[in-house]
């Protein structure tokens, strides 16, 4: 930052990721997925892909659904 230079730097190593850098770009199949300062793709992922990616453990995602009586989470 000192010298306002900019680098690309490309890891798998999601801790190294996250710590190093300003912004972050998860990628899958070749297509951008995110790009974000480390704190938005770890507390906002935009995608099922990037949640389940990012963090360790991962997210768990539940299959739920809407009704009159609220929210229903499948198997409880």
């Amino acid at each position: 930052q000192r010298l306002s230079a900019t680098t690309i730097y490309v890891t798998h190593d999601q801790v190294e990721a996250l710590t190093m850098a300003d912004f972050v770009a998860v990628m899958h199949g070749g297509e951008l997925q995110q790009m974000a300062p480390p704190i938005e793709i770890y507390d906002r992922p935009a995608n099922r892909f990037v949640a389940t990616f990012v963090g360790n453990p991962p997210m768990n995602i539940l299959p739920a659904a809407f009704s009159e009586q609220g929210v229903i989470v499948a198997g409880g």
